[in-house]
């Protein structure tokens, strides 16, 4: 019997926590808050604080009673919606929607061209935001690499300026510090057509971090409340590791990154209630064999789950990490550990998951990287669907039609549906014979040719010259 009125996909999802254990966790961060406390050094925040409750001591430690948290959790938006540079509507961050882009600041990158491990310099910059731009499964596009050959003060500005002429997709951008990250909101205002076209339409999210454990730095809060301020949307993301810089386990670590956001949360809520904020956290363990974090461990799959898991609890939009690796080429290590990460974030439900092409735990970008995760976050997005269940899929009076013996080849639902199955771009499902005929290719050699040639021959959408030469004027006003 078919019901009316019920669902026909079960997305495929599943959970690390209970909500007991949520609550819990809930409950211990709110303690660290209270009796531990976050050592702010900002002097605005600081007052800010305690006119609003909190209580300071030793100079900068303060401590929060619960209300701060949950008036802070009651104003943040549950949903952070992020447009092109058009202004086109680009994402929408709530629920289990996901959206993946790059990450921020590799120091080197693996040459498509020679293979070379070398350092990233400003041209890399342009043709990593021109690939991003041309890949379908991408959705936003992060500074990816820190370029050698840029004065180092500059190097923010540089990013942004190659970012907004050379993607049209949403931007997550990094500054060093609030001079840079006014300026970054300046050029992001220059090509939306005014800063209040820039809060309408919003296209660009900032990325900073607490210093962890229990710190907030004065750069990092004049970031936060910055982005407060103008209302865009920012990520105040714990990236602590376990055992060295967090509690060696992965609950003492998920409470201890709870109490950093929460207290962020705070600051930017009391700054500007209402005002778009993603939660996130990183929580890595260090690995004492080689003291080096990892980006692919098992146990960094369920930290980032239960991340996603928290977030949707406190109702609020979601940071996360996939496409990464810590493979020092790109060989079946890397491809492993950028599968099992996509399925992770997919199947976790977060919204903004970055550092897909990071290798060697972050040190190194892999444009081949980049390009295969994007493969894989469209396979794996069909995965998630479910299975359709309906009327319009049960094919009972097909079953009938063609009965026992008979083939569905040319049946109306093959034909009107069979395009509905995911197909590979990269991936090989042919036979052998098919396969030597087109080259005999491994995945590596596919990845490294689909590379070049869009860096051949995809252009992006140009920027007007005029806006062009203005962001040029802003990035000029820096070397002063």
């Amino acid at each position: 019997m078919i019901h009316a009125n019920t669902m026909t996909h079960q997305a495929v999802q599943f959970s690390v926590l209970t909500d007991s254990q949520k609550q819990d966790l809930h409950l211990a961060a709110l303690e660290v808050l209270r009796r531990t406390g976050i050592r702010f050094y900002h002097s605005g925040a600081l007052e800010l604080l305690k006119k609003s409750g909190a209580f300071i001591s030793d100079g900068n430690l303060v401590k929060f009673p619960a209300r701060l948290v949950e008036a802070a959790l009651a104003t943040a938006p549950c949903r952070v919606s992020m447009c092109d540079r058009d202004g086109n509507p680009a994402m929408h961050l709530e629920g289990n929607r996901a959206s993946f882009g790059t990450g921020s600041d590799c120091l080197n990158l693996l040459d498509p061209r020679t293979g070379e491990h070398r350092l990233f310099v400003e041209a890399d910059l342009l043709e990593a935001y021109r690939l991003c731009d041309a890949l379908p499964n991408i959705s936003f596009v992060m500074s990816i690499g820190l370029p050698s050959d840029v004065e180092q003060a500059l190097t923010y500005d540089v990013q942004m300026l190659h970012m907004l002429e050379n993607t049209v997709k949403p931007i997550v951008f990094v500054t060093n510090d609030l001079a840079s990250c006014r300026r970054a909101i300046d050029m992001a205002a220059v090509v939306a057509g005014g800063y209040e076209a820039l809060r309408e339409h919003q296209h660009i999210l900032l990325y900073s971090e607490p210093s962890s454990p229990l710190k907030q730095s004065e750069t990092a809060v004049d970031k936060l409340i910055l982005m407060a301020k103008t209302e865009l949307p920012v990520v105040h993301s714990p990236g602590p590791q376990m055992g060295a810089v967090a509690p060696i386990t992965m609950a003492g670590g998920l409470v201890m990154s709870l109490a950093e956001i929460l207290s962020s949360l705070v600051v930017h809520q009391l700054t500007r209630p209402g005002a778009p904020f993603v939660f996130g956290a990183g929580i890595h363990h260090m690995d004492m064999s080689a003291m080096q974090i990892c980006y692919a461990s098992p146990e960094f799959q369920l930290t980032k789950a239960a991340v996603a898991e928290l977030g949707r609890w406190y109702g609020l939009p979601t940071w996360g990490y996939a496409g990464c690796s810590d493979a020092k080429v790109m060989d079946e290590q890397a491809a492993a550990e950028a599968m099992l990460s996509v399925i992770m974030a997919q199947l976790s439900g977060g919204n903004l998951i970055h550092d897909v092409g990071y290798m060697e735990s972050g040190l190194t970008c892999s444009y081949e990287m980049i390009v295969l995760t994007d493969e894989l976050i469209g396979m794996i997005h069909n995965l998630i669907k479910g299975i359709e269940v309906s009327p319009a899929t049960l094919l009972v009076d097909e079953i009938d039609k063609v009965g026992p013996g008979g083939h569905y080849l040319d049946a109306d639902s093959t034909l009107k549906r069979f395009r509905e199955f995911w197909n590979p771009g990269l991936l090989d499902r042919k036979t052998r014979p098919v396969w030597l005929k087109k080259g005999g290719t491994s995945l590596n050699q596919r990845l490294n040719a689909k590379v070049l040639r869009i860096l051949a021959e995809y252009q992006p959408k140009p920027l007007a010259p005029e806006k062009s030469h203005k962001l040029r004027e802003i990035l000029a006003s820096a070397k002063k």
